[in-house]
């Protein structure tokens, strides 16, 4: 493997590592506050995609408007399905409200793929060709892409700062201790869906340029999302970050090296890693909701 080769595939890499990081932060997010397992975080992403497509080549708006629209159709989506789903199932427990967001999920997967989702397309990118660097070359839609994510991710950082933030982590830590201290949890939960929905909108926005979008598309990601939030630690954020591109290296690499199998790699990776480290690099071993 020669260094252009080796660069072409870390730029690979951080690129996958930069979409797991979002998906898997709305993901711990979720399950960290609102306590609840969201199969559905998949076709967030995929919808994000398609919204991004829509939005570009429907309505003719410029592409970073696009990842904006697809961040608030997502974000409005996710709160629509904790209002009029997810708070109503809370009170069955924990397993009851993963299955109806497995039933959500599939729903919305079959309708996609019944209307708009039938087949794959793709968004031209915002900077097409190649960046060439010491006699290195770089796909700039790539670059931007894992710019993209480095910049949703520290904007997120800031926004756990804020107040709103702060009471999304107060009510992960202990929701009822948090109600004694004047956070309506109920809004929190909310918030907490939007935000957690509107980066799945933001990664698929992103990708769709390199990758075109597709129904199943969703499901890939989710695979690699779930093994990013047990190799992190369930509930760490900085778990999930630094988690999500340890995984998307290591994938680019192992395709390099085994290629369609390179997955296996990744989960023989997590093994070890749960055998010695059962709460991952940077979190705790997860109790069930409820027990």
């Amino acid at each position: 493997m020669n260094l252009d080769l080796f660069m072409q595939v870390l730029v690979n890499g951080l690129m996958s590592g930069g979409v797991y990081a979002l998906v898997a932060s709305g993901f711990t997010l979720i399950l960290g506050v609102i306590q609840v397992f969201n199969f559905a975080q998949s076709q967030f992403y995929m919808l994000g995609a398609y919204v991004t497509y829509a939005t570009v080549a429907n309505l003719g708006f410029p592409y970073p408007l696009a990842i904006i629209a697809a961040l608030l159709a997502m974000l409005l989506l996710g709160i629509f399905f904790h209002f009029f789903v997810i708070q109503w199932t809370l009170p069955h427990g924990f397993f009851h409200t993963m299955l109806v967001t497995i039933a959500f999920g599939n729903l919305v997967a079959q309708l996609a793929l019944l209307t708009f989702a039938s087949k794959p397309v793709s968004v031209v990118a915002v900077l097409p060709g190649v960046l060439a660097v010491g006699g290195v070359t770089f796909s700039k839609a790539k670059v931007v892409v894992i710019l993209g994510a480095v910049v949703v991710m520290a904007a997120l950082y800031f926004f756990m700062k804020t107040k709103t933030g702060t009471a999304m982590l107060a009510a992960a830590e202990n929701r009822d201790v948090a109600g004694l201290q004047g956070i309506n949890a109920k809004r929190i939960f909310l918030v907490t869906m939007g935000v957690g929905s509107g980066l799945c909108g933001i990664a698929g926005g992103l990708i769709v340029p390199v990758l075109s979008a597709s129904s199943n598309m969703g499901t890939n990601v989710f695979v690699r999302s779930m093994m990013v939030v047990m190799i992190g630690g369930t509930g760490s954020m900085s778990g999930a970050l630094l988690a999500a591109f340890i995984v998307g290296i290591i994938e680019s690499f192992a395709f390099q090296l085994v290629g369609q199998i390179n997955l296996l790699v990744v989960f023989l990776f997590a093994a070890v890693l749960m055998y010695f480290r059962p709460g991952g690099l940077l979190g705790k071993p997860l109790p069930i909701p409820g027990q």
